[in-house]
């Protein structure tokens, strides 16, 4: 029998992607460096995953033994995340089109149909039936109070209906069903198929929803550089852009770090109508200041050796030298990405797109080059900083820069860390799984850099 659900008696919203479609979005672009189990980003598995498929007060299962049991999924690489790959594999499984609600750690999913029946010798049960602690766990857990939106029943759903409504005004209609390509405590993404081509959804948590903003701002002087926002809904904290045309990551690497530095160098002057458009001012002293604070959580720093108080005492001082160290530079203030990396630019035959300005900040332009290099071998880092560095020569010299770089790479590792650091504490225990892990590779690389463990290098010591 089918359990009613969001959408099960319209197949057509069904989140069905192909894998291999999952695994290559071209406007869901799944970073390196803010992945769902990003500590893992390199593709390492297999893993198993269980999922809880709900709706009606009852649990998808298939009989074994003495009782029900979950759909345990295996996927042979933790990359891409595995928000990207389960809808299909789940679909695969058991013969249902779910859309994804909620992660419960690193090894669970909830659920929810949207349409099919079971298949496989998967039926739907009450919940007292299964015996694994999961289901008992998940029935006994409180939900969060900073739950995202798109982690709710019924989030999906509203998003199509939004998705088709938008389209229909604009006289365009969805030619298949809406995937989920990318679905974590930070943002969600979807993909639609129209009679004009690929839509994309994203939704973010509220403090980063000033992208669609800052985008139409840019794309006043940058169009060709920068995504199309075809409509925003203010309210639901979600926007729709067209298709790139193009698929992340880029090819010329070079391109899009000079394209970045040319619109950071452009925008030196507009720091006011950025903060304006909602994006956050952090300033060298601001950094200084946070410093203190983040040496007193021992548990970053577990990874870095178990450093005891007066040690990170230590490097905290050491690390507000270098904030004062590199405001001698005088290097004006500008727009930063804040979630650089190849995975978030692709390339287009008129040069570079750049996507994903959600944790976008007015700040220190040299602070992008953090995320950038995180999984970019040495031999490749010293080319690509060169190449960034170029869009700058108007400010000051190569060697000049190059040494301010030197100065900064240890301070844009703190600005990784504490980027990680807030957002675990703004979404709780629940979710700090998404961005402890992080975390802890931002503060042992602190850390290596205190220490003279780099030497000279350009890049990190341990590209992920």
């Amino acid at each position: 029998m089918t359990a009613p659900g969001p959408g099960a008696a319209n197949p057509v919203n069904g989140a069905v992607p192909a894998v291999d479609g999952a695994a290559n979005p071209v406007n869901g672009a799944v970073p390196a460096v803010d992945g769902q189990g990003s500590a893992d980003a390199d593709g390492a598995g297999p893993i198993e995953i269980e999922v809880i498929v709900t709706a009606a007060d009852r649990i998808l299962g298939r009989t074994a033994g003495s009782g029900p049991v979950l759909p345990r999924i295996r996927l042979t690489s933790s990359w891409p995340p595995p928000s990207s790959q389960l809808p299909a594999a789940v679909t695969a499984e058991t013969g249902l089109t779910v859309a994804l609600i909620e992660p419960l750690d690193t090894t669970v999913f909830v659920a929810e149909p949207v349409g099919g029946d079971p298949t496989g010798g998967y039926a739907w049960f009450d919940a007292t039936a299964f015996g694994g602690a999961t289901v008992r766990d998940w029935l006994g857990r409180t939900g969060p109070a900073t739950r995202p939106a798109w982690y709710r029943p019924g989030w999906f759903s509203r998003a199509v209906d939004w998705i088709d409504t938008t389209l229909a005004d604009r006289d365009v209609r969805r030619t298949g069903p809406v995937t989920q390509i990318r679905h974590w405590t930070t943002s969600a993404v979807l993909c639609a198929p129209t009679t004009e081509g690929r839509v994309f959804l994203k939704a973010v948590l509220p403090h980063l929803a000033h992208e669609p903003q800052l985008i139409g701002h840019l794309a006043t002087t940058w169009p060709r550089t920068v995504p199309e926002v075809l409509a925003r809904s203010a309210d639901d904290g979600w926007w729709l852009t067209a298709d790139f045309g193009a698929q992340p990551p880029v090819r010329d690497a070079a391109a899009a770090l000079l394209a970045l530095a040319r619109i950071q160098a452009g925008t030196v002057n507009q720091t006011a109508r950025l903060r304006q458009l909602g994006c956050p001012e952090v300033t060298l002293d601001d950094l200084a200041d946070r410093v203190p604070a983040l040496m007193r959580r021992a548990e970053l720093w577990q990874r870095s050796g178990g450093l005891e108080q007066r040690q990170l005492t230590r490097v905290g001082m050491w690390l507000q030298d270098r904030c004062a160290e590199l405001d001698d530079f005088d290097l004006p203030l500008s727009l930063i990405h804040g979630d650089f990396h190849p995975h978030n630019a692709a390339s287009r035959d008129d040069g570079p797109l750049l996507f994903d300005w959600s944790f976008a900040a007015v700040s220190h332009p040299l602070f992008d080059l953090a995320g950038w290099l995180h999984s970019v071998p040495e031999a490749e880092a010293r080319r690509h900083v060169v190449a960034y560095l170029d869009g700058w020569r108007h400010i000051a010299s190569p060697g000049t820069l190059m040494e301010a770089w030197r100065i900064a790479r240890p301070v844009a590792a703190l600005v990784e860390l504490a980027k990680f650091a807030d957002l675990a504490d703004r979404m709780g225990p629940a979710y700090e799984f998404d961005y402890l892990p992080m975390a802890y590779v931002w503060a042992r690389r602190v850390y290596d850099a205190f220490a003279g463990r780099d030497g000279q290098l350009v890049g990190w010591r341990d590209p992920q």
